[in-house]
C-alpha cells in the first residue's frame, strides 16, 4: 500500500475511535432538554416539555425513542451525563431514574454531577466567593446559591414564590449566574450586579472531557433542597 495512503487511513482510524457520542439529559431546567454531544459539538437537542403544564413521565419516553430512531442511539452512545439538583423534586427523581435505566440496560457509565460542582468550571476561583448563582427549574422550583465564609462551600436555598431572589450582601456578591432569562431586565436587580445567563448544556460541552474523568457513582442521588428540613 502506498505509505500515503497508509498514513491516511491511520489517522482516520484514530479519529473514528475519538469520535463519542454522549446523552446529556438537563433534568434541572424550567424546560428539560436532552442533549447529544458528538466530536466536541451538540449534535442535536430536543426539549423534554413544551411548556410547564406538561408531564416528564409522559414525554420523556417518546421523545428518547424518537432520538433513538433518528441517530442509532443503541450502537453509539458510550456516555450518560445528568445534573443531579438542585431542581424539581419530581423533574429530577424522573429524570435520574430513567438515565439509571438506560445505564444499567445498555451497560454504559452514568455520571450525576450538581449544579454547584459544575459551576466550579466556569466561575473564576478568585470570584468563587462573590458569586451568587440563581436556578429556576421545573414547576416553579427556584435556588439561590451562595458560598458561606462559615462552611467554605457554596450553600443552597430554596427561593420561596414572595421572596426576592437576589436578596444577599452586594457589598460581597457582584456577579450574579441564572438561567432565569427575567431576572436580566428587572429593575430590583441591584446596579452593581453583573448578571449572565448560563446554559447547563454548553458548560457540559466546554468540560466534558473533565466531567468524564470524574469518579463513578453506583447510585446517583437527587438534590433535592425545601425549606421544611424533613423533606431536604
Amino acid at each position: 500500500m502506498n505509505t500515503n495512503k497508509k498514513n491516511v487511513l491511520i489517522s482516520s482510524q484514530k479519529n473514528f475511535v475519538n469520535v463519542i457520542m454522549i446523552l446529556f439529559f438537563d433534568t434541572v431546567s424550567y424546560l428539560p432538554e436532552f442533549c447529544l454531544i458528538e466530536d466536541n459539538k451538540i449534535l442535536f437537542s430536543k426539549k423534554i416539555l413544551d411548556d410547564h403544564d406538561d408531564k416528564m413521565s409522559d414525554c420523556i419516553v417518546p421523545i428518547y425513542i424518537e432520538l433513538e430512531k433518528k441517530f442509532k442511539l443503541g450502537k453509539k452512545l458510550k456516555y450518560l451525563i445528568t445534573v443531579t439538583g438542585p431542581g424539581s423534586y419530581t423533574a429530577l427523581r424522573v429524570g435520574i431514574a430513567f438515565l439509571s435505566g438506560l445505564s444499567i440496560s445498555m451497560k454504559i457509565p452514568l455520571i450525576g454531577i450538581p449544579c454547584v460542582d459544575l459551576f466550579q468550571y466556569v466561575i473564576n476561583t478568585n470570584k468563587k466567593k462573590t458569586t451568587a448563582i440563581y436556578i429556576c427549574s421545573s414547576n416553579n422550583q427556584k435556588f439561590m446559591c451562595l458560598y458561606s465564609q462559615d462552611t467554605n462551600e457554596c450553600i443552597i436555598n430554596k427561593v420561596e414564590k414572595d421572596e426576592i431572589p437576589y436578596i444577599f450582601d452586594t457589598s460581597v456578591v457582584n456577579t450574579l449566574l441564572t438561567n432565569d432569562v427575567s431576572i436580566l431586565v428587572d429593575p430590583l436587580l441591584p446596579k452593581n450586579i453583573e448578571c449572565k445567563k448560563f446554559d447547563f448544556k454548553k458548560i457540559v460541552l466546554q468540560h466534558v472531557k473533565a466531567i468524564l474523568l470524574l469518579p463513578r457513582q453506583e447510585i446517583i442521588e437527587p438534590i433535592y433542597i425545601s425549606n421544611n428540613k424533613i423533606l431536604s
